[in-house]
């Protein structure tokens, strides 16, 4: 039995917690926190579904990244990179709020989950989206996540600085993840190509230009051939005819993209003296024909356009007579 003092006790309590309502209605601020519960629980089921989006579209952008030259697949990354800009800061048609360049609110809730290290999954997403943005102040918060010792969210930092582009970005960053040999393989390619993207629009052209020359040498034989690529091209976008005599000698590398990637980079260099070198890949002992290819390539680029075709004895004559 309920002794009377506590009794009394219980219809006081009873009564300052419900106040009359003769209506029968929630009272209006009890209401108003109601709603706005449910309202936040839509807007996060929302940015859940933003975030499994924007996933799933840098995947098939890196997909078609990978076929790069091919008509097709050179479309389907500009029009994704559209859409993921467009997500990401909340504008143009996904979202009907007009193609001003103002960020919206996915744009501010990604910030907020890249610097949220207690949900892995969503930084992940966030710091490789925010690279979409165009926005080069969000290099940093890219950045926490490259140094981080996750190597899921590294890598999807090291997609988002690519697609970034930043001036100021730090060419160390992708190196140290390159030269780490700790770390997933694809992962290092992928840091190399990053800084490979990086490179025409870097105000630290210098530096990345040493970080590849010690990739070729003290790295040549321990880094994954997909480094050496993106190295030698590196030299290449460079033009500097100092790096030719280093280059050159990956015209024998045991990897096709590697001969292919060099020959590229000569051509870019306007070695001229390094022709010979060109024409023997049009000889019978490079059995790679897109090898063959790329260094016909090559050589019209330094005859100035001319092109003979395979013939090895019409390209030397080409450049016997310096032509």
């Amino acid at each position: 039995m309920v002794r009377p003092e506590f009794a009394v006790l219980f219809l006081f309590a009873a009564c300052a917690a419900a106040p009359e309502d003769t209506k029968g209605e929630a009272v209006p601020e009890v209401a108003k926190h109601e709603q706005e519960m449910r309202d936040g629980e839509a807007r996060r089921r929302d940015f859940q579904a933003v975030l499994v989006r924007l996933d799933q579209a840098m995947d098939s952008y890196v997909q078609a990244l990978a076929n790069r030259g091919q008509v097709r697949a050179d479309q389907q990354a500009e029009r994704l990179e559209r859409t993921l800009r467009e997500t990401v800061l909340d504008i143009g048609p996904v979202s009907n709020r007009g193609a001003g360049p103002a960020p919206g609110e996915n744009f501010g809730r990604l910030q907020a989950a890249a610097a949220n290290g207690k949900e892995k999954h969503q930084q992940a997403i966030a710091v490789a989206a925010l690279g979409f943005s165009g926005q080069t102040s969000m290099l940093d918060l890219i950045l926490q996540g490259a140094l981080s010792d996750d190597p899921l969210l590294i890598d999807r930092a090291v997609l988002g600085l690519a697609v970034l582009k930043a001036p100021d970005t730090p060419p160390g960053v992708l190196a140290a993840i390159v030269e780490r040999p700790t770390h997933p393989e694809d992962g290092r390619v992928q840091a190399a190509w990053a800084l490979y993207e990086i490179q025409a629009r870097s105000n630290r052209v210098p530096e990345i230009v040493e970080i590849w020359r010690r990739f070729l040498t003290a790295g040549r034989d321990t880094l994954p051939a997909g480094v050496i690529v993106s190295a030698v091209r590196g030299l290449g976008l460079a033009r500097d005819a100092a790096n030719a005599e280093l280059v050159v000698s990956f015209l024998k590398h045991s990897t096709p993209r590697v001969r292919m990637a060099a020959a590229v980079a000569l051509a870019r260099m306007n070695a001229q003296s390094h022709a010979d070198d060109l024409i023997e890949l049009l000889g019978p002992a490079e059995t790679v024909q897109n090898v063959r290819l790329h260094a016909r390539k090559a050589l019209a680029d330094l005859a100035g356009g001319r092109d003979v075709g395979y013939d090895v004895a019409a390209w030397r004559k080409v450049f016997d007579r310096g032509q």
